[in-house]
């Protein structure tokens, strides 16, 4: 009885050191995506949006969507974004509809870094879904296509 009890505890010392060793080494874990916040300015009667991104609460940049001109010389229909801090992390804003897809990014760029305007003209009073990310690589970390703006 004495051996059994021993076999059985070699076995599962075994197993335990097993597990222990198959949680502790492989080829490592990715870097946790960041936690991204975000606070948004609207203008324009509402048409228009300033969204400003944090990323783990730091300031990381802005999208911003301009449906019509102004006297400062901003085109309207126009999308942009900025990427404020050299942390690997880009910048990038979308509209769409079904009939357009406009799209502002600083991938690829060394910050800091704003894109030029995305403009064209568009058909007044449509409705575009506004969506704003940090993106690296093939990660993207969105606010969640919640916003609509007014070309």
């Amino acid at each position: 009885m004495a051996t059994m009890r021993n076999r059985f505890a070699t076995v599962l010392a075994a197993t335990a050191v097993t597990v222990g060793v198959s949680f502790g080494t492989g080829a490592g874990t990715a870097a946790a995506a960041p936690r991204l916040t975000y606070s948004e300015s609207w203008y324009q009667d509402g048409q228009s949006l300033i969204v400003f991104l944090y990323k783990d609460g730091d300031y990381a940049g802005f999208v911003n969507w301009n449906a019509d001109p102004d006297s400062f010389g901003t085109p309207g229909d126009a999308l942009r974004a900025h990427d404020e801090t050299d942390d690997g992390w880009g910048i990038e804003g979308v509209v769409f509809n079904a009939n357009v897809h406009r799209e502002a990014s600083t991938r690829g760029h060394a910050s800091p870094y704003t894109t030029k305007w995305q403009t064209g003209d568009l058909d007044e009073d449509q409705r575009l879904t506004f969506n704003a990310c940090l993106v690296k690589g093939s990660e993207e970390v969105c606010t969640g296509y919640t916003h609509r703006v007014h070309a």
